[in-house]
């Protein structure tokens, strides 16, 4: 058996080689109070063997080390310039990691004491988390694995700079979650015990990955009490509130009010007692004006109002732009001093929200545009989707990994304080997402690789990928430029542009990263010992 140790930066695939001269060496470097990794390929090894590792030296006490097993999955389609797929007849893009259809390591599952390999080639992803607390300096180890009769011991180092990234994150950060896909996907009924504590899982989960915000996935219970009058019971969403919180989130990010027919629509409607209704006509203002009191109600008894900001309407664009205007007026007469925040298609809306999230193809476009609102006190988050595609930063399958960390980059770089996407596990109908990454959608489109889900579906509960832990670190990388900003700003610049100039324009070669974020450790130390 030999094994290759390949960066935590870079997609691994099941033809990548095992080179006799390639690393042999696990070496890490970590702020305290964050992580790092490496990717482990193993070969040959005998399909179905008991697979074992253990982690002995200093370097087993300076953080958590945890092991996975990689499980490689499919990519049938690519990503076009624009977003969604490829089509036929249209240009194909030239920004794609490899051409469809090909299999990419993304999903981690936990190495559990039965792990057996899965065929002739193993891949294993070695994460180390640095607790705060952690003294500086160089740690070294063993990681010693055993594969049927083979063995393997290899050498660890991790040296442990003295900056640390705070427990608490500056940067917001949301993935929406369907809490649906968490029963069904494994097996539970909807709202029973079993479902609660795998909701609590997935918020594990989405915390690990430094998610800050979330989006309650539960509908409010809402009973006709005839005569246009409504009740609304809340009990269910504040338990999923509390477990939110306990978990660690620190933000609410109140439901949406109302929604489109299709994209393209100009109107909003929302569900008033079973009933499709106009949201800005006389009964969707009725339904809106006694259940907007209620939910502000709810979270003023709860202590809960400066913990949230409110979504109204997904992505409106300038066609539906004058019922929108509408409906924020409505809710900001009902919500007074409560933010509003959503997703927009378009910058021209001014006035309606508070915190702007562009895709991020519209803000690089538009961000002239964008950037004025800060003159008038809003601020600016930014998104990406199924779009886009092409040169863009997004976390795609079959874009380079070191865009999924990029993201964060850029969130410094232009001073954008959130990120969001629809995509923890938004998985389609019948989408097994370990062999489908590119579901149908609506008309003859197919969402692009990936973009329907960051985690999977476990066996026992919902397993983390490559992507989430790039976006993670990418976080950490965030703060950590925040520390060098805060005593030399040129110089937190100047590392980041040597990256990251623009949201087109960036280095997407791992040991150039490697280097650079030496130099981020350095920096941030510097000023941490300042």
């Amino acid at each position: 058996m030999d094994y290759q140790i390949y960066s935590a930066n870079e997609w691994v695939y099941p033809d990548t080689p095992v080179s006799p001269s390639g690393p042999r060496t696990i070496e890490l470097l970590s702020a305290c109070g964050a992580r790092a990794a490496c990717q482990i390929i193993l070969s040959p090894v005998k399909p179905g063997a008991a697979l074992r590792w253990r982690l002995t030296g200093a370097v087993a006490e300076a953080g958590t080390v945890e092991v996975y097993q990689m499980i490689d999955v499919m990519v049938e389609a690519n990503t076009r310039d624009f977003g969604f797929c490829d089509r036929d007849g249209e240009r194909r893009s030239d920004s794609v990691t490899r051409r469809a259809p090909f299999r990419v390591y993304d999903a981690l599952r936990p190495l559990a004491d039965d792990g057996q390999t899965r065929s002739g080639t193993e891949v294993l992803y070695v994460s180390c988390r640095v607790p705060v607390e952690t003294v500086p300096g160089p740690f070294t180890g063993t990681l010693c694995g055993r594969i049927g009769d083979d063995e393997a011991d290899i050498p660890v180092s991790l040296e442990v700079f003295p900056a640390t990234v705070p427990s608490r994150e500056s940067l917001r950060y949301t993935n929406w979650f369907n809490v649906k896909n968490a029963a069904t996907r494994h097996g539970l009924e909807m709202w029973s015990e079993a479902h609660w504590e795998m909701i609590r899982s997935y918020g594990r989960l989405m915390r690990r990955g430094r998610e800050t915000d979330f989006l309650p996935a539960v509908g409010v219970d809402v009973e006709d009490a005839g005569d246009g009058r409504y009740t609304f019971d809340f009990e269910r969403l504040e338990r999923m509130i509390r477990l939110f919180f306990d978990l660690g989130f620190t933000w609410i990010n109140g439901p949406h009010v109302a929604g489109r027919q299709h994209y393209d629509a100009p109107e909003f409607v929302l569900s008033a007692g079973g009933e499709k209704v106009n949201a800005i006509g006389p009964q969707g203002y009725k339904y809106l004006a006694q259940y907007l009191p209620a939910w502000r109600s709810f979270l003023d008894r709860n202590g809960w109002l400066d913990r949230v900001v409110q979504h109204v309407a997904d992505e409106p664009t300038r066609k539906c732009a004058k019922d929108y205007r509408v409906l924020v007026g409505i809710v900001r007469k009902f919500m007074p001093g409560v933010p509003i925040v959503d997703a927009l298609g378009a910058a021209g809306l001014d006035g309606s929200v508070d915190i702007w999230v562009p895709n991020e193809s519209i803000y690089h476009e538009y961000r002239d545009e964008f950037e004025r609102h800060r003159t008038f006190g809003d601020r600016i988050w930014y998104y990406t989707s199924c779009v886009p595609g092409g040169p863009h930063l997004n976390r795609l399958l079959d874009m380079h990994l070191l865009r999924t960390r990029y993201l964060h980059w850029a969130n410094y770089r232009y001073d954008l304080g959130g990120f969001g996407h629809y995509g923890l596990n938004q998985y389609v109908a019948d989408q097994d997402p370990f062999e489908q990454s590119c579901p149908a959608h609506a008309g003859d489109e197919q969402l692009p690789p990936g973009s329907t889900h960051i985690v999977y579906p476990g066996e026992g509960g919902p397993w983390p990928s490559v992507r989430m832990e790039a976006h993670s670190m990418g976080i950490e990388d965030y703060e950590l430029l925040r520390i060098v900003e805060a005593k030399d700003a040129t110089l937190a610049h100047e590392i980041t542009t040597s990256c990251l100039r623009s949201f087109v324009d960036f280095d997407e070669d791992a040991a150039h990263f490697a280097g650079v974020h030496r130099r981020l450790l350095e920096a941030a130390s510097k000023e941490a010992d300042a």
